[in-house]
């Protein structure tokens, strides 16, 4: 149903997220409606068809609520010498945050969590006195995902945003960020990292794209190689990371030197106690980038399964074998992490769903059959059996199947008792 003749203000899909609750009917160019009011934009195949569109409109005289979105957006636009046509950068389609609690279940709390930090980055990208609040509010937001969601279950975290990671390429910026703030955050412990020293590193973590994060969602969507523009940005998008979070207000030095050094190269062979600070947590901070990006999914390319993945990321140029932090992270998420696929040996297709007692025998859900076909089902494996053991990871890119998330962190808590259901299974 069209709108009829109104005026209509155009607004980049890039502004939306999923979960995200609609003050105001979404239209298209010809006054078609997208999405009502009150509606939330409930899964990421959602996300994506808006966010195909080049702009999606707003009736300017819907609602109070819209004039007082889109003229906020104006005196901003007008404030800082902005032209018009720009003026979309400066509406925010959801309320302010105040409240801080993230509610609902852990799949949703990810979920939220993913699309506060997306807010946040844009916003500091952008300058001005929103990237000033913006950085005002990273240490607010890793104590909000630590606390509420990490601390609430390790392994789940893992497997949601691992396995989201290695099956999706939409909103990569935001969820790569976040799954490699989280991966860091678990290994201070076992690399005996200061808490000063995580804090920084984890902020680092976060940030260390921002100045590419549009760019890096463009990239994911695209087929072709990046052009010589994108490269160029590609090339100094570390120093433009630091160059927006100073100018957001941003005094850690700590914090801004990982980001400048999260792409150099580093000499093999020398133990993180004997490098400089800053070397010593950018290298951290690099292994893990390095590691999940590669396991993730693109337009123009399938991820990699786990161990090559590793095998690219961990193992560095000229050194013997893997660096101290290569095995640190081996140890925590195992040679196949939670939410990546596995073949088994009786031919099914299984998801990790947490770390076996060895870092080579986890336990898993089985997705697909013998002969891949979707099970309707899954079941229980441990694959410290032999007749269960993993005989190779499997790219998330080539698994069609869709799981249910409450389903699998049921599973997955259900491996903690260790009772033996079936033979078999666990």
């Amino acid at each position: 149903m069209a709108a009829g003749k109104q005026e209509l203000i155009a607004v980049s899909p890039e502004r939306l997220h999923v979960g995200i609750a609609l003050r105001f009917t979404l239209l298209d160019e010809r006054g078609n409606v997208l999405l009502a009011k009150g509606l939330r934009i409930e899964s990421h195949d959602a996300l994506e068809m808006l966010q195909k569109r080049r702009a999606v409109y707003v009736a300017f005289e819907e609602s109070d609520e819209a004039t007082k979105v889109l003229m906020s957006g104006l005196n901003e636009a007008t404030r800082r010498d902005a032209a018009l046509k720009d003026i979309d950068r400066f509406v925010t389609f959801s309320e302010k945050e105040t409240k801080e609690e993230i509610k609902g279940t852990l799949p949703e709390g990810w979920t939220e969590a993913e699309a506060r930090l997306r807010t946040l980055l844009n916003n500091l990208a952008r300058g001005g006195d929103i990237a000033v609040e913006a950085a005002q509010r990273v240490d607010p937001a890793i104590d909000l995902f630590q606390h509420q969601l990490l601390n609430r279950d390790r392994e789940a975290a893992l497997f949601l945003l691992i396995h989201r990671a290695v099956t999706a390429f939409t909103g990569y910026s935001a969820l790569h960020s976040l799954l490699t703030a989280t991966v860091v955050q678990l290994l201070a412990t076992p690399l005996k990292l200061t808490p000063a020293e995580s804090a920084s590193l984890t902020r680092a973590a976060l940030t260390m794209n921002v100045g590419m994060t549009a760019l890096q969602d463009t990239l994911a969507n695209q087929k072709q190689r990046p052009s010589p523009v994108q490269q160029a940005q590609i090339d100094k998008h570390a120093a433009e990371g630091v160059r927006l979070l100073h100018a957001a207000g941003v005094k850690d030095t700590l914090w801004l030197n990982i980001v400048f050094k999260h792409h150099d190269d580093f000499p093999s062979g020398v133990p993180l106690a004997e490098r400089p600070p800053a070397d010593k947590l950018a290298r951290i901070l690099q292994v893990v980038d390095r590691y999940t990006a590669a396991m993730s999914p693109r337009v123009s390319r399938a991820g990699r399964e786990s161990k090559d993945a590793a095998r690219s990321a961990i193992v560095q140029q000229g050194a013997a074998g893997h660096d101290e932090v290569g095995l640190a992270l081996m140890m925590l998420l195992g040679l196949h992490p939670a939410g990546t696929f596995v073949k088994l040996a009786n031919g099914e297709t299984a998801v990790v769903l947490r770390k076996g007692a060895k870092p080579n025998e986890p336990y898993v859900a089985s997705v697909l059959n013998r002969r891949d076909e979707p099970v309707a089902e899954p079941r229980l494996y441990n694959t410290a059996k032999p007749d269960l053991a993993v005989t190779q990871g499997v790219s998330g890119s080539t698994v069609r199947v869709r799981l249910n998330p409450d389903q699998m962190l049921r599973q997955l808590a259900f491996t903690r008792t260790g009772t033996d259901r079936d033979a078999g299974r666990l």
